[in-house]
């Protein structure tokens, strides 16, 4: 069963722009499928990215760019030097900052009229239902999968849509997961995190960045994605990577993707 289309947008358009925002975002205004009434979409939207490390920064940074009017940041970590070879959004200067406040101030930077909403804290069962209820989309950029599977079983009970990627070595992968989506002619069948893998490998073959390496390029390749599709179903643009997964080897220069259906249950 095919789940690949349009979707409708997510966020209902805001105030109309302002003259500086009107100049900030002047090329994307021409974009078929964006222009102004998108614009004021992404002004309006609330985007909640979890992790602030290889994916999460260039996802950020690009959110923000694009004009995201809140952005919540989620990561209980300090920033430490071998961050930097791929966690663009942070600097040398903030070594042992909390990872949270860096991105804040960078993204200040870019944008002032951006809200940041920094939570310093580990998401876990206790706060994610709370913390992710209060967006319009979630972005998985963390790199363990018991916070992966809690992002999308929290996001599948809430009905919130994740954009998803995971990256090993020079290999990645990326997808939108969304219990409850919606299109032009009502609602689709809706794919989750596992319906793609049901349940978390066995423990004894996770690997970290730190054992096997990861290059940092390729993450932010990886993030921008990411954040291209957030912007696509936040204005209801293009074709997002729903019901698709997108396969990325690096070194070898070549995309795959590969369609996705909802798991059929006894």
């Amino acid at each position: 069963m095919s789940v690949t289309g349009r979707l409708g947008p997510i966020v209902e358009p805001g105030a109309e722009l302002s003259a500086s925002d009107a100049e900030r975002f002047a090329r994307h205004l021409p974009i078929p499928g964006l222009g102004e009434t998108a614009q004021r979409r992404l002004r309006a939207a609330r985007v909640c990215v979890v992790g602030a490390g290889g994916l999460g920064s260039p996802a950020l940074l690009y959110l923000a760019a694009a004009g995201v009017g809140t952005l919540g940041v989620v990561d209980a970590d300090l920033v430490e030097l071998a961050n930097l070879q791929r966690q663009v959004l942070h600097t040398t200067a903030g070594i042992g900052t909390p990872k949270a406040a860096s991105a804040a101030a960078r993204l200040a930077e870019l944008d002032p009229g951006l809200r940041v909403v920094e939570h310093p804290v580990r998401l876990d069962a206790g706060n994610a239902t709370e913390i992710l209820s209060g967006y319009d989309l979630v972005i998985d950029a963390v790199d363990n999968y018991p916070t992966r599977y809690l992002i999308s079983d929290t996001c599948a009970d809430v009905g919130l849509p994740v954009v998803w990627g995971a990256v090993r070595v020079t290999r990645a992968q990326v997808s939108v997961f969304w219990s409850r989506p919606y299109g032009p002619d009502g609602p689709l069948p809706g794919i989750t995190l596992r319906d793609l893998y049901p349940d978390p490998p066995d423990p004894s073959s996770w690997v970290t960045a730190a054992q096997v390496g990861v290059l940092g390029a390729m993450c932010g390749q990886v993030g921008a994605l990411m954040a291209s599709e957030a912007i696509k179903l936040i204005t209801g643009a293009g074709q997002p990577l729903f019901g698709r997964l997108l396969y990325l080897d690096t070194m070898a220069a070549s995309v795959a993707e590969v369609p996705l259906s909802p798991r059929r249950t006894p």
